[in-house]
Order: structure tokens, then C-alpha cells, then sequence
């Protein structure tokens, strides 16, 4: 019998709404309008591997750029358009790859980190003991980006690159208690490792907009929009978790995987016609907010093929798939 494999990005899916868990993991299914955010966060991944192996800036810039490139195409060619909208002025392909080049000229020759084991986008995993309708075994998965250590101390910390338009305050304090990095070192209890890490270091990376304003900046003495990309910072966030927050993190796990499980065996039985048994917790929780699929949903999830068709295309997600 295959397992029911999970990560957090299902878990957090089953957590904010059946009705998104569903479509997007269980049926395997995504909005034609890919989230450019993420294209840039994938991109960049990739160009600090580069950096990291020791390619220089140049080369890891190209290797942002061409991959980079080739998912704003793909986007645009879903949404049948050609260039990107003025909303999405902060994912043009130059701007990330500016600020990328920024990022790593402000860091070339001083990153505070040594690279134990670069794992950029490799999965790791352990069994989830955990009993569910199927009678599945359950894999949990986790992707790491880096194992490093402080070049001042011999603790070695799991790293994980995050972007995000700004870091500020709330951001940070939201993922210091995501989910997301108690699995990571949960899995580590778990003998992921031939080590004990001291925690998760998120190792920050600002895309914010342009700027728009020819008001001279008074660090740079030029205008706002010739130093704009100088603006963009980042920062380290360290992560650790005791002990009992982490019995707290297993009884909710525990309890998402279930009703994943259910899904699942909903979605293999019945396909996109077994929505209208699907609950809609966004609706109440706020989810919808930032959803990709609110506007399929406000128009009452219509599964006729020819809906189905126009909104969503097939991109199963494997997270024991490497890259």
C-alpha cells in the first residue's frame, strides 16, 4: 500500500480550508494564475545554491535569471497575456534579478555563515505513527535548504531562505512559530540527522516595490527610483522550540492527517463532483482573503468540465520530489 504522504504545506492547507486541501492537494489541481511570489522565492533558491557552491555572483545571477524568466513566461502564456499587470511591478524578471545581485554583492566575502551541507530543496523524511481511515502508513516530509554554522560558534543550525516583500516586525513573529520549522526539527528527532540541531535560522530576503517617488534619498543623495533597489534588506531570524510545545505540534498533526486522509479517499472516489461534501472553513476563518481559488468558489465551485477547464490545470505536488 503507497503512503499518505504529508508536509506542511498540506497540513497548513487541511488547517485553513477542506475546499482549498482539497482541489489543490488532493485532486492534484492549481489555479492557471501561478503565484509569481512564489516563482521568485523558487528561483532564488536556486541562485543561492549557486552562490553558496561557490559559482560567484554573476553565475548565480544567471541561474536566477534563466529560471526566473522561464516561470514569468509560463505564467503569462496561462493568462493569456503578454507582459506582466502594474500590480505585479515587484515580480518584473530585472527587479528580482537586481535585488538578487544586491543581495549577494552586500554579502560577498562576509556571510555570517559556514555551509556544512548544502540540501537546497531536498526532502527529507521520516514514518508518522498515526492511524488513519485508509489504513495508509504516513510519510512526513520536510525540505531544508542548508545546514550551517555560525562562522563565531560550533552549534550547527538548519537553514531555510525565505523571501517576502518586507520583514517587518509581524512578519517575523509569524514565522518564528510556523509550523513549518517544527517539522523540520521534529524530523530531526527522528534521527533525520547524525546530529542534534540548535534550531532554524530563516535567512531573510526582502522583494519589496519599486520605488516610485524622484524625491532625492537622503542616505544615497539620489532619487528614490535611481537607488530604489539599494533599499531592499534582509535579515537572520533564528527558530527553536521546547519541548512541550512540540507534544502540542503532534496532537494537531496528529489530527490534520485524518481529515487529509478522508479527503484523499473522497477525492479518489469521486474527483472534482465530491466538492459539494467538502466543507468551506475560509469563509468563516478569513482564509479566502489571499486565496487563489475565492473566485471559483464565490461563483459556487462549478464542476462542470468546462469550468474546471478554464480555472485549473494539473500540477500534482510531491514533496518527496527533489528541486
Amino acid at each position: 500500500m503507497q503512503p499518505l504522504v504529508v508536509d506542511n504545506s498540506i497540513l497548513s492547507a487541511v488547517a485553513k480550508c477542506d475546499t482549498y486541501c482539497y482541489v489543490r492537494y488532493a485532486l492534484g489541481l492549481t489555479t492557471r494564475e501561478e503565484n509569481l511570489a512564489m516563482g521568485a522565492g523558487s528561483s532564488i533558491h536556486l541562485g543561492m545554491k549557486a552562490w553558496l557552491d561557490g559559482q560567484g555572483v554573476d553565475q548565480a545571477v544567471k541561474v536566477v535569471s534563466e529560471d526566473y524568466e522561464r516561470r514569468v513566461e509560463e505564467h503569462l502564456r496561462l493568462i493569456a497575456r503578454t507582459r506582466l499587470t502594474a500590480e505585479d511591478r515587484r515580480f518584473e524578471p530585472e527587479w528580482i534579478e537586481a535585488i538578487f545581485h544586491q543581495y549577494l554583492m552586500r554579502n560577498e566575502g562576509k556571510w555570517p555563515f559556514k555551509v556544512v551541507q548544502m540540501m537546497t530543496e531536498m526532502p527529507v523524511h521520516a514514518p508518522f505513527d498515526v492511524d488513519v481511515p485508509s489504513g495508509k502508513p504516513v510519510t512526513y516530509v520536510a525540505r531544508l535548504d542548508a545546514i550551517v554554522r555560525k562562522w563565531e560558534s560550533g552549534g550547527k543550525w538548519l537553514m531555510d531562505h525565505k523571501t517576502t516583500k518586507k520583514a517587518s516586525d509581524w512578519w517575523i513573529e509569524k514565522e518564528k512559530v510556523s509550523s513549518q520549522f517544527t517539522g523540520q526539527l521534529w524530523l530531526a528527532g527522528q534521527g533525520a540527522f547524525d546530529f542534534d540541531p540548535e534550531g532554524v535560522v530563516l535567512n531573510v530576503m526582502e522583494i519589496p516595490e519599486p520605488h516610485r517617488s524622484d524625491k532625492v534619498c537622503p542616505v544615497h543623495k539620489v532619487s528614490y527610483q535611481e537607488c530604489s533597489v539599494r533599499h531592499a534588506g534582509g535579515t537572520y531570524t533564528f527558530v527553536t522550540r521546547h519541548a512541550q510545545e512540540m507534544v502540542g505540534w503532534l496532537y494537531t498533526v496528529e489530527k490534520l492527517i485524518r481529515r487529509y486522509d478522508r479527503l484523499c479517499t473522497r477525492a479518489e472516489d469521486e474527483g472534482i463532483e465530491g466538492i459539494d461534501q467538502v466543507q468551506m472553513q475560509g469563509r468563516f476563518s478569513k482564509e479566502c482573503t489571499f486565496c487563489d481559488q475565492k473566485e471559483w468558489c464565490r461563483l459556487g465551485r462549478n464542476t462542470s468540465a468546462r469550468a474546471v477547464e478554464a480555472t485549473f490545470v494539473q500540477h500534482r505536488w510531491n514533496p518527496l520530489r527533489e528541486g
